[in-house]
């Protein structure tokens, strides 16, 4: 089955670094997103490469996330494993932060590939129309959040 590829880009108003501080609390996506149930960190660490936290994904599911690149304040690279609910075999994603004007190009980008053998290939578009609603989401959701925590805000 053929990895599949999905990118998703937002300009945001909040800055670089508040929005690398919401991304960076890897184990705390939840707190600043609905898009997903819950998330927590596993083995302690935190932040870093090496990072790992569990996703409790919605309406069912979980998935392992593990750090694999970490440019501070700059990009972030997860490998994920997917449980038995999830309808994809692996996946990978890399969140880069770009600073634009006094605000933040945000770049997510997701390679996966489907479970389901000839099946995969029928639910793919599907399953990518579905994560490409889904990461627009967190995007906003994570510039809202940044914006809120107030060191992130534009200038007046």
């Amino acid at each position: 089955m053929p990895e599949r590829h999905i990118t998703v880009q937002r300009r945001m108003v909040a800055s670089t670094g508040s929005v690398w501080a919401l991304f960076a609390d890897f184990p705390n996506l939840a707190s600043h997103w609905n898009g997903v149930r819950t998330t927590r960190a596993i083995d302690g660490k935190t932040s870093g490469v090496g990072a790992r936290r569990r996703v409790g994904l919605k309406p069912v599911g979980s998935m392992d996330e593990t750090v694999t690149v970490w440019e501070e304040g700059r990009r972030m690279d997860t490998r994920n494993q997917p449980s038995a609910l999830v309808p994809f075999k692996q996946a990978e994603s890399t969140l880069t932060l770009e600073p634009d004007g006094g605000g933040t190009l945000a770049t997510f980008d997701y390679r996966y590939v489907p479970r389901g053998g000839p099946v995969g290939r029928f639910t793919g578009p599907l399953i990518d129309k579905m994560l490409t609603a889904t990461f627009t989401g967190m995007l906003a959701a994570a510039e809202q959040a940044a914006l809120a925590r107030g060191s992130g805000r534009p200038p007046a």
